[in-house]
C-alpha cells in the first residue's frame, strides 16, 4: 500500500506545529520571568495568571467540553439558529479501501455497471450533515435534516480525479424530548420518528436509492469524570424498494432493518460506533494538533474504520474494509 506524499506532509505539518507551539509557550512564560524585579509583584503575578489561562484554553479545546456537558437531548432542543449540526461532519484527506468496486452489481439487470477501469483504492472521503428547526417548541419539534456523503478519487490524476460516489439523504424528523424518564440508570433523552430518502442521484445503470420510515431513541448515562455514554438505537421500515425492477431490490438483506449508534465521551476525546447487521463503522475524534486548530476553529483530528457492506449506496452489496484520517467538526 502506498500512502500519498501529500498525506504524509499533512500529518507532519500537524505535529511539527505542536512542537513549534510548545516553544512559543515557553517564550510566553519567559516574558513573565523577565518582569521580576522590574515591576510590582502584583503585576508579575497577573502575567502568570493570564498565561496559565491561555495554556489551559489551548489544552482543553471547546469542542468536546460542550458536547459532553450539553448532552444529546440538547441536540434536539428547538432553536432559533437557522442551521445546526446533525450527524458527524468530517473530511478524511486519506481513505484506503481493501477492495475497489470496479463493476457495481444489482439483481436488476438494468443496474449492472460495466467494467471501465480499476478504481484507485486511495481517495478522499467526507460527510456534511445539517438540520433546521421548522416547527414546535419545548418538548416537541419538527426538523428537516440533510446529509451528504462523498467519495472523491482525488489521487487518480490519470482519470482527472473524479467523484466516485455522492449519497444525498434528506429527512423530515419529528422529535419528542421527555422529562425525567430514566431506564436502567440511563436518562431517556429523545424519541424521534422520521422519513428518509437516500439516493446517489445517478441515472441507469448506476442509480441506487431507498426510502425509509424510522423510529429512533436516544439514551445517555453520565459517569462523571469517567465520561459519558450515549446510545441511539434506530429501527426502520423500507417503503417500497423491494420490487424486482427497483434499483436495489435486495438492499434490506445487506443493510438490515436498523442500527445502533453509540458515542462515548472521555476527557478530550470521543469514540463513536455505528453497528448494522453486516457492518461496523468506528470513528475516533481527538483534540486537533495546535497548528490545525489555528487554521480551523474547533476542528478535531479524526480517525475512521469501516468493515462490512453498505459504506455507500453503490457499495451496498460489496463487503470491504476502509480506514482513513482527517479532520472533523464536533457534535453539538
Amino acid at each position: 500500500m502506498k500512502i500519498s506524499n501529500r498525506c504524509i506532509l499533512f500529518v507532519l505539518l500537524l505535529f511539527l506545529g505542536d512542537i513549534a507551539h510548545a516553544a512559543t509557550d515557553a517564550d510566553s512564560l519567559q516574558t513573565c520571568l523577565d518582569m521580576k524585579g522590574k515591576v510590582p509583584p502584583e503585576q508579575a503575578l497577573e502575567c502568570y495568571n493570564q498565561k496559565a489561562q491561555e495554556l489551559l484554553t489551548k489544552k482543553h479545546p471547546r469542542s468536546f467540553r460542550i458536547a459532553r456537558d450539553r448532552g444529546i437531548a440538547e441536540e434536539w432542543a428547538p432553536s432559533n439558529e437557522p442551521i445546526r449540526v446533525y450527524k458527524q461532519n468530517y473530511f478524511l484527506v486519506y481513505s484506503h479501501s481493501s477492495q475497489s468496486n470496479n463493476a457495481p452489481t444489482s439483481p436488476n439487470p438494468n443496474n449492472q455497471v460495466p467494467y471501465t477501469y480499476a478504481l484507485d483504492k486511495n481517495e478522499v472521503k467526507f460527510q456534511i450533515s445539517l438540520k433546521a428547526h421548522l416547527l414546535g417548541e419545548n418538548k416537541h419539534a419538527l426538523w428537516f435534516g440533510y446529509t451528504q456523503l462523498s467519495l472523491w478519487q482525488a489521487y487518480d490524476n490519470a482519470h482527472s480525479a473524479p467523484f466516485r460516489e455522492n449519497n444525498y439523504e434528506p429527512e423530515l424528523i419529528y422529535s419528542y424530548r421527555p422529562d425525567n424518564l430514566a431506564l436502567a440508570g440511563a436518562t431517556a433523552s429523545f424519541l424521534n420518528a422520521g422519513l428518509a430518502h437516500q439516493s446517489n442521484g445517478q441515472s441507469l445503470p448506476r442509480s441506487r436509492n431507498w426510502n425509509r420510515f424510522y423510529i429512533q431513541a436516544g439514551m445517555e448515562r453520565d459517569f462523571g469524570d469517567n465520561g459519558k455514554l450515549a446510545l441511539q438505537p434506530r429501527w426502520w421500515k423500507i417503503t417500497g424498494g423491494d420490487a424486482v425492477d427497483d434499483d436495489n431490490p435486495d438492499i434490506a438483506h445487506y443493510l438490515g432493518h436498523g442500527e445502533l449508534e453509540a458515542r462515548y465521551y472521555y476527557r478530550q476525546g470521543a469514540l463513536s460506533a455505528i453497528a448494522r447487521i453486516h457492518s461496523l463503522q468506528l470513528d475516533l475524534a481527538l483534540p486537533a494538533p495546535r497548528m490545525l486548530g489555528m487554521l480551523i476553529q474547533n476542528a478535531n483530528f479524526h480517525l475512521q474504520y469501516f468493515n462490512g457492506y453498505g459504506e455507500t449506496l453503490m457499495d451496498y452489496n460489496q463487503r470491504h474494509r476502509t480506514y482513513g484520517f482527517g479532520i472533523s467538526m464536533p457534535f453539538e
